[in-house]
Protein backbone atom coordinates (compact mmCIF):
# COMPACT_ATOMS: atom_id res chain seq x y z
CA UNK A 1 0.00 0.00 0.00
CA UNK A 2 2.92 2.37 1.20
CA UNK A 3 5.10 1.59 -2.19
CA UNK A 4 1.60 2.30 -4.28
CA UNK A 5 1.05 6.07 -2.99
CA UNK A 6 5.24 6.55 -3.67
CA UNK A 7 4.47 5.05 -6.98
CA UNK A 8 1.27 7.18 -7.44
CA UNK A 9 2.91 10.42 -6.27
CA UNK A 10 5.93 9.64 -8.66
CA UNK A 11 3.66 9.51 -11.43
CA UNK A 12 1.59 12.87 -10.80
CA UNK A 13 5.39 14.50 -10.71
CA UNK A 14 6.25 13.34 -14.07
CA UNK A 15 3.16 13.84 -15.49
CA UNK A 16 3.27 17.53 -13.66
CA UNK A 17 6.80 17.90 -15.19
CA UNK A 18 5.80 17.02 -18.75
CA UNK A 19 2.91 19.44 -18.77
CA UNK A 20 4.45 22.53 -17.70
CA UNK A 21 7.71 21.35 -20.23
CA UNK A 22 5.22 21.55 -22.93
CA UNK A 23 3.35 24.95 -22.62
CA UNK A 24 4.14 27.39 -25.21
CA UNK A 25 5.48 30.63 -24.15
CA UNK A 26 5.18 32.36 -27.24
CA UNK A 27 3.91 31.89 -30.62
CA UNK A 28 4.38 34.27 -33.87
CA UNK A 29 2.68 32.80 -36.73
CA UNK A 30 2.66 34.26 -40.61
CA UNK A 31 6.24 34.76 -41.03
CA UNK A 32 7.37 35.93 -44.73
CA UNK A 33 10.40 35.27 -45.65
CA UNK A 34 11.83 36.17 -49.55
CA UNK A 35 15.74 36.47 -50.88
CA UNK A 36 13.83 38.97 -53.78
CA UNK A 37 11.85 42.29 -52.65
CA UNK A 38 11.23 45.47 -54.67
CA UNK A 39 13.45 48.39 -54.08
CA UNK A 40 12.59 50.58 -51.66
CA UNK A 41 14.08 53.22 -48.85
CA UNK A 42 14.25 53.31 -45.47
CA UNK A 43 12.12 56.20 -43.41
CA UNK A 44 11.94 55.53 -40.57
CA UNK A 45 12.67 52.65 -37.49
CA UNK A 46 10.91 51.63 -34.54
CA UNK A 47 11.19 49.82 -31.32
CA UNK A 48 7.94 49.11 -29.39
CA UNK A 49 6.87 47.11 -26.15
CA UNK A 50 4.02 44.61 -26.17
CA UNK A 51 2.77 43.58 -22.94
CA UNK A 52 1.83 39.68 -22.20
CA UNK A 53 0.14 38.01 -19.26
CA UNK A 54 0.93 34.86 -18.13
CA UNK A 55 -0.03 32.93 -14.80
CA UNK A 56 1.80 29.85 -12.07
CA UNK A 57 5.59 30.69 -13.30
CA UNK A 58 8.53 32.87 -13.89
CA UNK A 59 8.19 36.11 -15.81
CA UNK A 60 9.82 35.75 -19.47
CA UNK A 61 9.83 32.27 -18.73
CA UNK A 62 7.75 28.80 -19.30
CA UNK A 63 4.64 29.35 -17.15
CA UNK A 64 1.34 26.34 -16.58
CA UNK A 65 -1.27 29.70 -17.73
CA UNK A 66 -0.20 31.27 -20.96
CA UNK A 67 -3.26 32.84 -21.97
CA UNK A 68 -1.66 35.45 -24.32
CA UNK A 69 0.58 33.11 -26.27
CA UNK A 70 -1.43 32.09 -28.88
CA UNK A 71 -3.33 35.88 -29.33
CA UNK A 72 -0.01 37.61 -29.45
CA UNK A 73 0.90 37.40 -33.02
CA UNK A 74 -2.28 39.82 -33.44
CA UNK A 75 -1.49 42.03 -31.14
CA UNK A 76 2.29 42.25 -32.51
CA UNK A 77 0.91 42.61 -36.18
CA UNK A 78 -1.53 45.57 -35.36
CA UNK A 79 1.79 47.35 -33.16
CA UNK A 80 3.43 46.94 -35.71
CA UNK A 81 0.86 48.02 -38.66
CA UNK A 82 0.62 51.20 -36.79
CA UNK A 83 3.84 51.82 -37.29
CA UNK A 84 4.24 51.34 -41.07
CA UNK A 85 0.83 54.27 -40.71
CA UNK A 86 2.77 56.34 -38.73
CA UNK A 87 5.62 56.68 -41.20
CA UNK A 88 3.54 56.37 -43.57
CA UNK A 89 5.65 53.95 -45.00
CA UNK A 90 4.61 50.42 -46.99
CA UNK A 91 6.40 47.38 -45.01
CA UNK A 92 8.40 46.51 -42.35
CA UNK A 93 11.48 44.67 -42.39
CA UNK A 94 14.22 43.10 -40.36
CA UNK A 95 11.83 42.72 -37.28
CA UNK A 96 12.78 41.30 -34.48
CA UNK A 97 10.79 40.23 -31.44
CA UNK A 98 12.22 39.55 -28.53
CA UNK A 99 10.60 37.94 -24.89
CA UNK A 100 11.44 38.93 -22.03
CA UNK A 101 10.99 40.65 -18.34
CA UNK A 102 11.66 43.76 -16.88
CA UNK A 103 12.16 44.57 -13.41
CA UNK A 104 8.61 45.66 -12.40
CA UNK A 105 7.44 42.53 -14.17
CA UNK A 106 9.93 40.11 -12.14
CA UNK A 107 8.89 42.42 -8.60
CA UNK A 108 5.28 41.56 -9.37
CA UNK A 109 5.94 38.02 -10.29
CA UNK A 110 7.38 37.61 -6.65
CA UNK A 111 5.11 39.68 -4.81
CA UNK A 112 2.48 37.42 -6.07
CA UNK A 113 4.38 34.79 -5.09
CA UNK A 114 4.16 33.68 -8.98
CA UNK A 115 1.18 33.56 -9.92
CA UNK A 116 1.39 36.59 -12.15
CA UNK A 117 3.89 36.07 -14.49
CA UNK A 118 4.00 39.29 -16.54
CA UNK A 119 6.62 40.05 -19.73
CA UNK A 120 7.42 42.05 -22.70
CA UNK A 121 7.63 41.17 -26.35
CA UNK A 122 9.84 44.21 -27.69
CA UNK A 123 9.57 44.11 -31.15
CA UNK A 124 11.91 46.49 -33.19
CA UNK A 125 12.64 46.85 -37.34
CA UNK A 126 12.66 48.85 -39.64
CA UNK A 127 9.46 51.08 -41.86
CA UNK A 128 10.44 51.31 -45.65
CA UNK A 129 8.58 53.05 -48.65
CA UNK A 130 8.37 51.11 -51.74
CA UNK A 131 10.33 53.03 -54.96
CA UNK A 132 7.94 53.47 -57.97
Amino acid sequence: MKMMKKIAYALVAVLLIVFVMSCTTFKLSGIQVTKEIQSYQRVGEFKIEVPVMELLGASGGANIGNFTATAMDEKIYDAIQREISKYTGDAAVNVTVEYRFTLINAVLNSLTGSILAPAVAEVSGVIVKYSN
